[in-house]
């Protein structure tokens, strides 16, 4: 009997901002004399170098037949520079994220294609505030079973590990708070039962126009809480852009809750992010975070996070 064995997976190399030079002095000296040329033209380098041309070509390009999360979308100028946005964001998440331990297994699954590529977004957007926060992580490899299939393994200070799953609702969804509940659940059956488990959950911009609607999502997820003794935290996200003067501006809506009931809970602070005014100087990102945009030009190292 002939042993037959599979290929072993092929890992990206990581690069170095030498790599993000090279890059720009390759382009034609009229897409390098343009910023948004020049930043979507390296964006796109970065993409293809972590997922592959023909994932970039399936999954951005604005001539795609199926519309998707991170299509180009040229159908009016908020649309564009939105869409741009967003490549260009999953590009910055790819590069200063690369070295974090499991990363691999991270856009594995978004080279899955489909809905897996929202929900990793949310993952790498969750990963990012983590990064900029300085909450020591990594990503969890998938295990496909039950209770050890989470998406983080967080370090606070004193050295407590805690595990964190995050979830997404989609951009198209309706805006259903209820449907956070189905969420959270899901979650919870994701993570282990005789530890602390903190949940993330990304929702729409549209979901939180509404001061009602933001409310009862907010009380929906205090309500679960109310039902598990081993979930401490649940943390609502939301990425909010607007165009302003032909300008998007990106801002962070985060709301932090705490189970204080929670047989873990002991006391301990376990809100992870904080709100602070940014600096001009940092162009929206601390110095750690190598911005792409209008890289060269663009300082190293996102707008103020505000409370939902």
């Amino acid at each position: 009997m002939s042993l037959v064995l599979r290929p072993e997976k092929v890992l990206p190399e990581r690069i170095a901002v030498d790599y993000l030079h090279k890059v720009i002095a390759a382009l034609p000296a009229e897409m390098r004399a343009d910023d948004g040329g020049r930043t979507i033209g390296l964006a796109n380098t970065v993409i293809v170098h972590f997922l592959g041309r023909e994932w970039l070509e399936a999954n951005i390009k604005p001539d795609i037949k199926r519309p998707g999360f991170l299509r180009l979308d040229f159908s009016s100028d908020v649309r564009r520079e939105a869409s741009v946005f967003r490549v260009v964001e999953l590009a910055e998440s790819l590069y200063n994220l690369q070295h974090i331990p499991g990363f691999d297994d991270c856009i594995e699954q978004i080279r899955a294609g489909g809905d897996k590529i929202q929900s990793a977004c949310a993952e790498l957007d969750f990963a990012r505030f983590l990064y900029i926060h300085e909450v020591d992580f990594h990503f969890v490899v998938r295990k496909m079973r039950k209770g050890e299939d989470y998406d983080f393994e967080l370090t606070y200070p004193d050295g407590l590990k805690v595990p964190a799953d995050a979830k997404c609702k989609f951009e198209t969804t309706k805006i259903d708070p209820a449907g956070i509940h189905k969420s959270l659940k899901k979650a919870k059956g994701q993570l282990p039962k005789d530890r602390p488990g903190i949940i993330f959950i990304k929702v729409p911009q549209s979901w939180i126009s509404d001061l009602e609607v933001a409310k009862e999502m907010v009380n929906v997820g205090k309500d679960f809480l109310k039902t598990t003794g081993r979930i401490i935290s649940v943390k609502f996200y939301v990425s909010q852009l607007q165009t302003v003067n032909k300008m998007v501006m990106h801002r962070h809506a985060l709301r932090e809750i705490t189970n204080s009931d929670s047989r873990f809970h002991d006391g301990r602070n376990w809100d992870l992010f904080t709100d602070y005014p940014v600096p001009s100087s940092w162009n929206g990102m601390p110095p750690k975070w190598q911005r792409l945009f209008f890289f060269p030009n663009s300082r190293q190292g996102e707008g103020r996070a505000a409370n939902i």
